[in-house]
This record gives C-alpha cells, sequence and structure tokens, in this order.
C-alpha cells in the first residue's frame, strides 16, 4: 500500500484572524441549534438555507392566502423564530398574529396565529 504524504503547514504564513470586535459588549451572543426532522420523512424547509420547517404530517391545509401568494397552515414547526404580536385585518377579518422567521437565516416565513397555535408559512 502507498502511503499518504501529509502536507505540512506553516502556521506563521498563515494570516491571523481578526480580534473580536464583540468583547465586552452589550449584545448577547446566541447559539442557535438547529433542529433536524427524521430522514426519510416528507418535510418542507426554508427556502434559502434549506433548514427543516415542518414534517409534511403537520400540514393542516394549504387553502391559506397570503399577502404574497398561497400559504400553508401548520400544526408544529421547528427551527423558527416570533416577532412581536398584534392585530392585523386578514382575508378573514381581525386576527392576533407575529410574524415568524427562519431561526438560521432570518428570513421572513409567515405570520402564527397568536391565539392559537397553529402557523401560516
Amino acid at each position: 500500500m502507498e502511503k499518504q504524504r501529509r502536507e505540512k503547514t506553516n502556521f506563521n504564513e498563515i494570516a491571523p484572524s481578526p480580534p473580536c470586535e464583540n468583547i465586552m459588549t452589550d449584545r448577547k451572543t446566541y447559539i442557535i441549534l438547529q433542529h433536524y426532522l427524521p430522514k426519510g420523512d416528507r418535510c418542507y424547509s426554508c427556502i434559502h438555507c434549506r433548514a427543516n420547517l415542518a414534517a409534511h404530517s403537520e400540514l393542516i391545509s394549504k387553502s391559506f392566502q397570503g399577502s404574497q401568494g398561497k400559504a400553508y397552515l401548520f400544526n408544529a414547526v421547528v427551527n423558527v423564530g416570533c416577532g412581536p404580536a398584534e392585530e392585523r385585518v386578514l382575508l378573514t377579518g381581525l386576527h392576533a398574529v407575529a410574524d415568524i422567521f427562519c431561526e438560521i437565516c432570518k428570513t421572513t416565513l409567515g405570520w402564527k396565529y397568536v391565539s392559537k397555535r397553529n402557523f401560516v408559512l
């Protein structure tokens, strides 16, 4: 068997990383843990970062209409953050809702009903 040749790296030739600018500031640092749905299950994912958002089995309805087109109603989602609650006039009347976004890339996904536990993407 032929031995693989290992390349030696001269660490003096590698540029040092820039100093951390967030040391001792008021900004809080969070570690985002991404949830993965079981392999083999059909799922919905973020169009930008491909993070898993909902299992197909959690889909309640495809007959919703959002401000930008067709919207889906889910019972439960993962990797989703929630903005502040507000009242909005939707096609079905006045509702208490909150915008939801992908926790990984921060893309706005849709909204959720605040008084219920259903999510519309």
